[in-house]
């Protein structure tokens, strides 16, 4: 698996859109008040997982499957800090 820091990750004002791409994906991200909601898509032609870590203590790793083409997003409770991704869709 490949990684990558989350794009913009100097200090941003509140509710800043960070966008970035790993691999296969390409993936947006905005500062939230309590959580933070990050949008992906899987341009690749062939399953693919997408995860990443969080500043959290507890539960700061996060994986999914995306068939090819696929699209989806992850609530998490902490700020993102990682992405990586692996051909296979395997988490």
């Amino acid at each position: 698996m490949g990684s990558a820091a989350p794009a913009g990750a100097a200090s941003l004002d509140a509710d800043s859109v960070h966008r970035g791409s790993v691999g296969c994906f390409n993936y947006s991200w905005g500062d939230g008040d309590v959580t933070y909601t990050i949008y992906y898509h899987n341009t690749c032609s062939e399953k693919s997982a997408f995860a990443g870590t969080t500043n959290a203590l507890v539960d700061n790793k996060w994986c999914a499957n995306v068939d090819a083409d696929g699209k989806g997003h992850v609530v998490v409770y902490a700020k993102p800090m990682t992405f990586a991704s692996a051909k296979g869709g395997r988490c």
